[in-house]
């Protein structure tokens, strides 16, 4: 039980690492894009983030190493690194699509915590890095139509990042959303198929993915609603951390 808690700790600390450097890289962009995140609207100083970077990260690869292995460390540290090089390269000169297979990668890390000698020898952890991918594809498209409406704070939208060499409309990204949505919760709910998760984790992921679908197709009816549109991208990134908790949950319980 012990040792779930340290990998969960070690991948949300990873997790956090990356989405905070992005936000720190961004600051400057975020000002005419996201004026209301901590940052640019002043509630957080850059070298607070920047602090809060070194440390999660001193804290993730630290558990990585002491606690589990080798496989564990490499794997979190090149999700890492992969996801710094998104952010200064990789978004806007080849897409936002170019993220979902480094966010894999935190999957990848986790089954490695427990039994890295199958790795490459089952298919289960290539499973679960698919289902981050998928996930991840469909939050970057239902996010993609944020850039382009302005909200309270900002006088205009500005130019999307192109989702994969191109830049898409609105309607078509978050058809693209809801499509991977769709997905997510197809690929989510047949895991109990191939793992040992019982009743409880599937209740707990059809009742998130269908929330997620449901906020995602409201979206869509009306795809300059920025309100409906943070509300779909809130609804899925609850939805992965209900995968997540449902499965350290399932896995807590058959500890007892």
């Amino acid at each position: 039980m012990i040792k779930c808690l340290l990998g969960f700790l070690s991948v949300a600390f990873a997790s956090c690492a990356v989405n905070v450097s992005n936000d720190y890289l961004d600051r400057e962009r975020d000002k005419d894009i996201w004026p209301a995140r901590p940052i640019p609207s002043g509630r957080v100083k850059p070298n607070e983030a920047l602090l809060v970077v070194i440390v999660s990260l001193a804290i993730s690869l630290s558990i990585a190493w002491l606690a589990f292995n080798p496989a564990t460390f490499f794997i979190l540290l090149l999700a890492i690194i992969l996801g710094g090089f998104y952010s200064v390269y990789l978004r806007d000169r080849v897409g936002y699509l170019s993220l979902p297979p480094i966010v894999g990668l935190i999957y990848l890390g986790g089954w490695a915590a427990f039994s890295p000698e199958t790795l490459f020898s089952s298919w289960l952890p290539w499973y679960l890095y698919l289902l981050g991918v998928v996930w991840q594809t469909a939050h970057i498209m239902i996010y993609y139509p944020l850039h382009v409406i302005p909200d309270n704070d900002s006088k205009l939208g500005v130019k999307a990042p192109p989702a994969l060499f191109f830049t898409l409309s609105p309607q078509v990204a978050v058809k693209i959303g809801i499509g991977f949505t769709c997905l997510t919760l197809l690929f989510g709910a047949l895991l109990p198929l191939v793992a040992p998760l019982g009743v409880l984790y599937l209740a707990l992921v059809i009742a998130a993915g269908i929330y997620a679908l449901i906020s995602g197709l409201k979206f869509l009816k009306a795809p300059s609603n920025r309100k409906r549109g943070i509300t779909a991208f809130k609804a899925l990134s609850v939805f992965r951390l209900v995968i997540s908790a449902a499965i350290l949950l399932t896995v807590l319980l058959s500890e007892i």
